[in-house]
């Protein structure tokens, strides 16, 4: 099953290098959030701010459970 997951991606982050390290471990980058710096992927495995530092601050899955 597809998560989807939220990560804040780091200033100095190089989205280029980011999308080749994400093909590799077979993550979409699903959407980019460049207001927030925030990016939205979609994997089958999970994803952590700790396999990917030099990318990401943090990274969180997505819930779908905002309120208001």
């Amino acid at each position: 099953m597809t998560k989807t997951y939220l990560a804040v991606l780091r200033t100095d982050a190089d989205l280029i290098k980011l999308e080749q390290e994400l093909k590799k471990r077979k993550i979409r980058l699903a959407a980019h959030y460049k207001a927030v710096g925030v990016v939205q992927l979609k994997s089958e495995q999970a994803v952590s701010a700790e396999d990917f530092p030099e990318f990401f601050l943090s990274v969180e899955q997505d819930r779908n459970n905002f309120t208001i």
